[in-house]
């Protein structure tokens, strides 16, 4: 999937080299033969597949939204924007239950 162009798309390649871990180690941990795709999911050219992320996220050891903060923030702006849209008077908000994982 591709994505749009963000100043900080992901802290893909910053969460890689905190850890110590080059691209060749990450590849190899994720089964793939070629550091063309982890390069494409860095740079934030290409999402990478939900299962890959999860795999990333095992990694990396760093949840998927602090992985992804652009696309995670952009996420939760929708989902409450529409919540807020189909929510009846007697219903509670989704939000008002469920915590931002980014924020302590």
């Amino acid at each position: 999937m591709h994505y749009p162009p963000s100043t900080h798309p992901n802290r893909l390649a910053v969460q890689r080299r905190k850890l110590g871990y080059s691209q060749r180690r990450v590849v190899r941990l994720l089964g793939h033969k070629s550091h063309a795709g982890l390069s494409l999911y860095e740079s934030g050219k290409v999402l990478p597949t939900l299962a890959t992320a999860l795999r990333l996220e095992l990694i990396l050891r760093v949840p998927l939204a602090q992985l992804f903060p652009d696309l995670y923030e952009r996420q939760l702006l929708a989902t409450r924007t529409e919540d807020a849209r189909v929510t009846i008077p007697t219903q509670r908000m989704l939000f008002d239950q469920i915590p931002n994982p980014q924020r302590p």
